[in-house]
């Protein structure tokens, strides 16, 4: 396929373009349940967390762990979630329509995330997206916010990083993209934790909703 122009967009992938709040929930559940463990944090509660992983969920329903006890936490709630990758998870509202526009239009896009890539591409086949650009957490040994993995991305794009829009709701995401020379928006609709204040990042743009994302993309690329 022919690109259009020589502008692209790079999305995050948790919290940004696909909501894995729900499967990621019940991952961390089905871990607390059999370790006998009953927890007291509601859901709307680690659904701010999801964008910190695995070991960010992990982190915060058992705090006083050790390193050893949380590396075994973590490979039981990876194992869990695994299998259920997709039960509930889907894209958020208009993205799905933002994606079609892109596609229509030639326009490039594609998707750097920390999450391990053995799940991201079995996640995104399972919700029927196909991206010829796909950065992963263990693409690089460096994630973000170091920049490489946002550099590589636009160097299989073969795009200005000053031409690609990058995408994220967490400020890490932000951090990689400024340091990538990319333009940035910040994704506020999503897991962003109480203590985080999106506007102090520094971000271009700021999208409070999946369809101010859509109208923000079409109207920086036409």
């Amino acid at each position: 396929m022919n690109k259009k122009s020589n502008k692209a967009v790079l999305f995050d992938l948790d919290g940004t373009l696909i909501d894995t709040a729900p499967d990621m929930i019940s991952a961390l559940k089905n871990v607390l349940k059999k370790n006998n463990i009953n927890n007291q944090i509601p859901d709307k509660t680690l659904r701010k967390y999801v964008s910190d992983g695995s070991i960010g969920l992990i982190n915060l329903v058992f705090p006083n762990e050790n390193d050893e006890e949380i590396r075994r936490l973590q490979s039981q709630f990876l194992d869990i979630y695994e299998k259920n990758l997709s039960n509930e998870s889907v894209i958020f509202p208009h993205l799905d329509e933002l994606l079609v526009f892109l596609e229509d239009n030639l326009y490039m896009w594609g998707i750097v995330t920390n999450k391990p890539t053995r799940m991201t591409l079995q996640l995104l086949k399972n919700l029927g997206l196909y991206c010829r650009f796909v950065v992963c957490g263990d693409t690089l040994r460096d994630r973000k916010p170091n920049p490489k993995p946002l550099l590589i991305a636009s160097k299989l794009m073969n795009i200005d990083p000053m031409n690609i829009l990058y995408v994220g709701d967490a400020k890490r995401d932000i951090e990689a993209g400024k340091l990538a020379n990319m333009k940035t928006v910040s994704a506020d609709y999503g897991y962003i934790k109480d203590e985080d204040d999106p506007k102090s990042w520094d971000a271009d743009i700021n999208a409070n909703s999946p369809l101010t994302l859509n109208k923000i993309i079409k109207k920086g690329l036409i």
